[in-house]
């Protein structure tokens, strides 16, 4: 790791962008205020608080079907060209948090560019680009955590974006190759997913304060992928994208029948989930006979023939438009399309 053991961190970091060693990005001074240490701390079960209240995204698919819980940790995994970047654009664009960090992790100049220019003043940025030695690119991933565990010590609720755990991992092998430990299942050390335990591991809610993560996983469809096997199993919900569904012109582009918020139902109404589940139901009978369809042969089950009804308004659903959109309008949105689905065609 970078020899450095404590940094200048907090509400002074607020409307910055800096690199793993606090030097300012922006062209802005140094930070000044309270000084840091560097030291990834996660809190003891017993000062943990249970997760019951949502964090709106601003995203209608993922309020209204994969509703995240505060202080959820959440990934996105998907394949290159899946619409990553501007998902999270969007999501940090929307989100009800306090603040908001964002931690660049190998990522490419002109990304790095772009993120610069978006930030504002509940936004703090740390960027360890592609071109930077692995170490370096691990320590960016530490202190945008500590960070923002910082600022949740201050009782605010953190929404912090890991871009992305699958290069925080790469890093991690590249460290551990270059320090002489054995290599095992895809080439990583075990110490790496060890790592990113500790890493995950500070973020989640307390009796004051949150830290929600959202972390992308590069994944090429292979579920067996050791980093994302192993980032799913830290995780608390994972919303996967789809190069089918990216390339047909959806966004954001995601497989809800492949993603799934195990925080939904401590945070969701009855009548929000009771929607969402007829909602799934009508995707998922949609999806099985897609087949069918494309050569000509039609259902005749009632439940089938009602999602057909309303394939249109599902996708209108699917479907947003570049912005947020508030949390009446999509379970307003929600309601009406659920409603369209009766108790006797076999929804509940």
């Amino acid at each position: 790791m970078i020899d450095t053991h404590r940094l200048n961190l907090g509400t002074c970091a607020f409307g910055r962008a800096i690199d793993a060693r606090g030097k300012p990005l922006d062209g802005g001074p140094a930070l000044g205020g309270r000084s840091i240490p560097l030291e990834l701390r996660a809190p003891l079960p017993n000062q943990r608080a249970p997760i019951g209240t949502p964090l709106w995204t601003g995203i209608r698919v993922v309020d209204g079907l994969l509703t995240i819980g505060r202080g959820a940790r959440v990934g996105i995994f998907g394949a290159p060209g899946c619409g990553k970047s501007v998902f999270i654009e969007e999501i940090v664009g929307g989100c009800a948090a306090d603040a908001v960090v964002v931690a660049l992790v190998g990522e490419r100049g002109r990304e790095a560019e772009r993120w610069l220019a978006l930030r504002n003043d509940r936004t703090t940025i740390v960027c360890a680009t592609s071109d930077r030695p692995s170490e370096e690119r691990v320590a960016a991933a530490h202190v945008a955590v500590i960070h923002a565990a910082a600022l949740r010590e201050r009782g605010l609720h953190v929404m912090l974006v890991v871009d992305s755990l699958a290069r925080v991992a790469g890093a991690l092998r590249e460290t551990a190759v270059a320090a002489g430990e054995s290599t095992g299942r895809g080439g990583y050390p075990p110490r790496v997913f060890a790592e990113l335990a500790r890493l995950l591991e500070v973020c989640g809610a307390l009796h004051e304060g949150s830290i929600t993560l959202v972390a992308t996983v590069l994944c090429d469809g292979d579920d067996r992928d050791p980093v994302s096997e192993a980032s799913r199993s830290l995780l608390d919900g994972h919303l996967a994208l789809s190069a089918r569904l990216a390339n047909a012109g959806r966004f954001p582009a995601v497989d809800v029948l492949r993603s799934t918020s195990r925080t939904m139902e401590a945070v969701a109404s009855y009548s929000h989930l009771r929607a969402a589940l007829r909602l799934r139901r009508a995707i998922a009978l949609l999806d099985r006979v897609e087949d069918a369809r494309s050569i000509g042969i039609e259902p005749a089950d009632r439940a089938t023939l009602a999602a057909i009804a309303a394939e249109s308004r599902l996708e209108a659903f699917l479907r947003q438009p570049r912005g947020s959109i508030a949390r009446q309008a999509t379970l307003a949105h929600l309601f009406e399309i659920a409603d369209l689905f009766e108790e006797d065609d076999g929804y509940r």
